[in-house]
C-alpha cells in the first residue's frame, strides 16, 4: 500500500500534472508489482517562494516521497528509482537530474486501512 506524494512548483498545466501521476503509477506497478487498488498517489503544488530549488535543479524539479511497508531489497528499491526516473523522463520530459526520491518504511504496525491495523495475519 504505497503512499506517494509528488511535489512540484505551481503553474504547470493539468495535462503535465496528469503525466507525472501516471508516470509514478506505472513505476510502482511495474517495479514493485503494486496493485493499482493499493496505490495512493497525490500531487502537491507549492508556490515558488515556498519551494526553493537547491543549486543545479531547474524550476521543473520533482520531489517524490513514498511510504512503503518494510521488507524490499536494495535491488528492488533501485529498480523502482530507475523506473520512476525513466517514466518521468520519457512521459513528461523531466530531466533525471531534476528528480529527488525519498522512501520511508514505517513498521507494519503503523499502517491501517478501513480501521484495521495491518499485522502478521493480514
Amino acid at each position: 500500500m504505497p503512499l506517494v506524494k509528488i511535489e512540484i512548483r505551481t503553474g504547470k498545466p493539468v495535462e503535465y500534472r496528469q503525466l507525472l501521476i501516471e508516470s509514478l503509477r506505472k513505476a510502482f506497478v511495474d517495479a514493485l508489482g503494486t496493485p493499482e487498488a493499493a496505490l495512493w498517489l497525490r500531487l502537491c503544488e507549492r508556490k515558488p517562494e515556498n519551494f526553493p530549488m537547491p543549486p543545479g535543479r531547474s524550476a521543473d524539479a520533482v520531489l517524490i516521497e513514498a511510504s512503503l511497508m518494510p521488507g524490499r531489497s536494495a535491488e528492488t528499491k533501485q529498480a523502482l528509482y530507475r523506473a520512476i526516473v525513466g517514466y518521468l523522463d520519457h512521459d513528461a520530459g523531466v530531466r533525471p537530474e531534476d528528480v529527488c526520491i525519498v522512501l520511508y518504511e514505517p513498521p507494519v504496525e503503523n499502517w491501517a486501512e478501513h480501521g484495521e491495523a495491518f499485522g502478521p495475519s493480514r
